[in-house]
């Protein structure tokens, strides 16, 4: 391979591998410690329970299928649009566990 490049043309899936251990990491995290929290301490706040059950149900699947499905959508919307795609569930998805954490949460521990 002289003069060729070792590297592929788009490092598309080397991005994707380093965002997949973050959103692995932090909706495996979320769903223990979301699920322990609805267990154990449920909140009394309709909009904190709402969050909570909303974020656990739905944005934190969407966040991991988001994910998942990067080659199938990569193909439909390429490399900037998956990962304005991903970008914006991960915003929601933070928010949610942001407020939620926020809201059951008074004393700021």
């Amino acid at each position: 391979m002289a003069g060729g490049s070792f590297r592929p043309p788009s490092s598309f899936w080397q991005y994707w591998a380093l965002a997949g251990m973050l959103v692995l990491t932090a909706a495996f995290w979320w769903g223990v410690h979301g699920l322990t929290l609805f267990h154990t301490q449920r909140p009394t706040n309709q909009v904190a329970d709402g969050l909570l059950r909303f974020s656990l149900l739905f944005l934190t699947p969407a966040f991991i299928v988001t994910w998942a499905a990067a080659a199938w959508l990569r193909r439909r919307v390429g490399d900037s649009g998956y990962w304005q795609m991903l970008g914006l569930v991960a915003v929601m998805w933070g928010a949610a566990i942001l407020v939620t954490w926020i809201l059951t949460n008074p004393s700021g521990v």
